[in-house]
């Protein structure tokens, strides 16, 4: 089963690479089009693929649900490619915006990938899976920007060719499935499952996983201008505002080997408020480096918990559906957060995200201790470990 983790694995940071590292450089990519750097239209087609993405989400899952959860792994990683091919030869801002609906209409890989995945593992090693395909986003999230920065400096004619390129990474990702094995059969008794409660729980899991990214990102789009108070370069800038995923990154591993481990949601998205707070509060660079690290130790814990919730909470006969509707809740987060970030910054001041960030991440907690999940297993999963 390792091999077949790593394929996946594989799979998903290929296809995280490409959709994580072009947004950042959006607007200058759109010059070719003879659009403005600071044009609308860069913030349209930013926010583009993840409203696709969140509507077409549980289509995709009950896809993966009745014709197999590798080929809908498959299917998403052909689907990026083609999205990326059109992006690297439209003609005109008509077809770029047809690409990129395509890139969110065919997209969902990380479900895909936790889908295909919950029909191999069961119970703590799905949880722990679930943890690795977090790390992969987080290590392209940390290793594309920079890269594809560097790409375009070296480069700095090739505009929208850059999608070409991009597009043989999720092309070997497409080959490399070829790899991984058929689907199981899924048990009769399985599919038999009808459980009002499962469901009830599923809710508060979907609300609590908006709330969760949702407090993530709407700290992203503004930390440029807010760091720029503390840190001289942009370099730096990106050092701190990467820190958070870096801490996630050094410490799975060591947390995957720990005994009672299982601290789980509520003090991630506890520390999660209480940095958020801290950041709103700052005096200096040392200071921000500080709430930083507790920021990512908070997120560190928080995925940790919500993905044993939701291994425990997950159906088979349904994880396609079900992994959908969390990614779902995920894009819907992004588009909110981005939204509330950009009228908070004009409105309020730079800081105003963040304490939104807490406000959410303390939301999160309140709705646990007020939802089924309390009293579930999972509570009593945390005990004993």
């Amino acid at each position: 089963m390792r091999s077949t983790l790593q394929v996946v694995l594989s799979c998903h940071f290929l296809a995280a690479f490409t959709v994580l590292g072009v947004p950042l450089y959006l607007p200058r990519l759109l010059v070719s089009f003879g659009i403005a750097e600071r044009s609308l239209w860069a913030g349209v087609l930013f926010s583009l693929p993840s409203v696709m993405t969140a509507i077409s989400a549980a289509w995709w899952g009950r896809f993966a649900d009745r014709y197999g959860r590798r080929l809908s792994l498959q299917r998403a990683l052909f689907g990026l490619t083609c999205a990326f091919l059109l992006a690297g030869v439209s003609p005109s801002l008509p077809w770029l915006i047809v690409a990129l609906a395509l890139q969110g209409i065919a997209g969902g890989t990380l479900a895909a990938a936790n889908g295909y995945l919950s029909l191999h593992l069961r119970g703590e090693q799905l949880a722990k899976a679930l943890n690795w395909t977090q790390s992969s986003a987080r290590l392209a999230l940390l290793s594309a920007p920079p890269l594809i920065g560097g790409i375009l400096m070296w480069l700095p004619d090739i505009g929208q060719r850059l999608w070409l390129g991009l597009a043989m990474l999720s092309l070997c990702g497409l080959l490399l499935s070829l790899r991984l094995p058929a689907d199981p059969a899924v048990e009769p008794t399985h599919r038999a499952v009808q459980n009002n409660g499962i469901q009830s729980t599923f809710h508060y899991l979907w609300a609590m996983q908006f709330l969760f990214n949702f407090a993530m990102v709407v700290t992203f789009p503004y930390f440029l201008p807010y760091a720029a108070h503390w840190l001289p370069t942009e370099v730096l800038i990106g050092t701190f505002y990467s820190w958070p995923h870096l801490i996630y990154l050094l410490l799975l591993p060591l947390w995957h080997r720990l005994a009672g481990r299982s601290l789980y949601f509520v003090p991630g998205m506890a520390l999660i408020a209480i940095a958020a707070w801290w950041h709103s509060q700052l005096t200096g660079a040392s200071s921000l480096l500080a709430a930083r690290t507790l920021f990512g130790c908070g997120m560190l814990l928080a995925y940790s918990g919500a993905n044993q919730m939701l291994s425990d909470t997950i159906r088979q006969h349904s994880a396609g559906k079900q992994f959908g509707q969390i990614d779902a809740a995920g894009k819907w987060a992004g588009v909110a957060a981005g939204l509330a970030a950009g009228w908070l910054v004009s409105h309020v001041s730079l800081q105003a995200p963040f304490l939104a960030s807490a406000a959410a991440a303390s939301g999160a907690v309140l709705l646990f201790v007020i939802s089924p999940l309390r009293g579930s297993g999972y509570v009593r999963i945390t005990r004993r470990s």
